[in-house]
C-alpha cells in the first residue's frame, strides 16, 4: 500500500514516493523482469519444439536437445543458466578427439582465428574428454522465444560452416 507523504512545508517528497512507487512495482516474485529462471528455460525450449533432457552437473541444471540444421545432422547441444542467471549459455558439443590422435595446430590456430570473427561465441576444448565444444553466450534479458529460436539456429549454422576447423577427420 502506498501512502502519502509529506514534507514539513505540506508538499509530496517526489523523490520519497517515486523510490516506494519504484519497490512496489519494479520485480515480480521471485525473479528479475525480463529473466528466463531455470522453470521458464525449459518452458521456452518446450515451446520452440525441443524436447530438453535434463541433466545435473557440478555447475547445476543443463538442459540437452538436438540441433537439426539443414544439412540434417544431430547437433547435442546443452543450454544453461549461468550462476548468477545473467546469461544463458548454448553449448554445441562438435567432436571428440580420437585417444592417440594428435591435435593439429593448424586447427587450433584456426579455430582462434574463427573466435574473432563468431565472438562472443567462441571454440573450447576439454582435455579430459578430448572433446570440441562451440559455446554461446546470451543475455538473459527480455529473451523472447523468437530471439532464444534465432540465436539457437544461428549457433547450427557456425557449427555447420566451421566444420573443417573442429573436425578431426577434416584436418589437412
Amino acid at each position: 500500500m502506498i501512502t502519502s507523504v509529506i514534507g514539513r512545508d505540506g508538499r509530496w517528497l517526489l523523490g520519497g514516493f517515486l523510490a516506494l512507487l519504484a519497490l512496489t512495482v519494479s520485480a515480480p516474485a521471485g525473479g528479475q523482469p525480463g529473466r528466463l529462471d531455470q522453470a521458464g528455460l525449459r518452458t521456452m525450449l518446450g515451446t520452440l519444439g525441443y524436447q530438453p533432457h535434463e541433466t545435473r552437473n557440478e555447475s547445476g541444471v543443463e538442459y540437452e536437445i538436438v540441433l537439426r540444421p539443414t544439412d540434417g545432422r544431430a547437433i547435442t547441444t546443452r543450454v544453461t543458466l549461468s550462476k548468477d542467471g545473467s546469461f544463458v549459455w548454448l553449448v554445441a558439443w562438435l567432436k571428440r578427439v580420437p585417444p592417440g590422435r594428435t591435435i593439429s595446430g593448424n586447427a587450433v590456430l584456426g579455430m582462434l582465428e574463427e573466435n574473432d570473427v563468431i565472438g562472443p561465441t567462441h571454440f573450447s576444448y576439454n582435455e579430459s574428454r578430448r572433446w570440441f565444444f562451440l559455446n554461446r553466450p546470451i543475455a538473459n534479458v527480455d529473451l523472447t522465444p523468437e530471439r532464444l529460436r534465432g540465436e539457437i539456429a544461428s549457433l547450427g549454422s557456425t557449427v555447420v560452416r566451421t566444420e573443417a576447423l573442429w573436425d578431426p577427420d577434416l584436418w589437412k
